[in-house]
């Protein structure tokens, strides 16, 4: 992982994609956003070195213009979630018996595990690995990972991340033989609640558009879809 400063004082972080060298992506971290030269700039760089994939952060509409110029299309499209956080009024309590629990890097391959079954459905783009993991992880200023185990194996798992004032849902997968148990609820309430107690005004997710389930279930918890959502823009040089 790297971070970079471009044109005149924007930050961005350059990683692998999840451990692929030739494929990397590009997150704008700090200052203003990128201009079409900025990116232009960028992609010769990345280019000298072997890259011949880019993929960008998500990004909303406006956000995409620099890269639609420079030649980036749309790889995915995300619905984009908000719920507002007060100080003193976290999430409901949960009536939830399930025990949550921190994962720890011993488990991290039971954690990939089940979600790769609760994304086996979709396409190969929302696939973790320990890389995806262990950047989603530390995206954040701070970073919480809860799961939830049934006979030794985990069944269910959130990360939740928090910068400054706005709260973050990274990830939330719960295996399909275990669905509708409330499994995702008893994690959500408790990233909410600790995102709330820990001065966050905003909680955010994205998700698949088609993914009707776990829609349903930020609605049931307060989070109401934004227009437009975000889109993940990729960009292949000519090999």
């Amino acid at each position: 992982m790297e971070y970079r400063r471009i044109g005149s004082g924007t930050t961005v972080r350059i990683s692998p994609w999840r451990g692929d060298v030739s494929t990397a992506q590009v997150v704008t971290v700090g200052g203003p956003a990128p201009d079409e030269a900025m990116v232009l700039d960028l992609l010769q760089l990345l280019g000298r070195r072997g890259v011949t994939t880019v993929l960008t952060a998500a990004l909303s509409p406006e956000d995409q213009c620099p890269f639609s110029a420079a030649g980036f299309t749309a790889l995915e499209h995300l619905a984009l979630m908000h719920r507002s956080l007060h100080p003193g009024d976290p999430a409901p309590p949960s009536r939830s018996s399930h025990r949550l629990r921190r994962i720890g890097r011993p488990r991290l391959a039971d954690a990939l595990d089940a979600d790769a079954e609760a994304f086996s459905s979709f396409t190969p783009f929302w696939l973790f690995d320990g890389a995806a993991y262990t950047e989603a992880c530390e995206a954040t200023d701070l970073s919480r990972q809860r799961c939830v185990r049934s006979d030794g194996r985990i069944t269910a798992y959130a990360i939740t991340g928090r910068t400054s004032t706005n709260g973050f849902v990274q990830r939330l997968a719960v295996r399909p033989d275990h669905e509708g148990m409330g499994l995702g609820s008893a994690l959500l309430v408790d990233a909410l609640s600790w995102l709330a107690l820990g001065g966050a005004r905003d909680a955010w997710v994205n998700t698949q558009p088609d993914n009707d389930r776990a829609r349903a279930l930020y609605l049931r918890h307060g989070f109401e879809e934004k227009a437009g959502g975000l889109t993940v823009l990729r960009h292949v040089s000519a090999r």
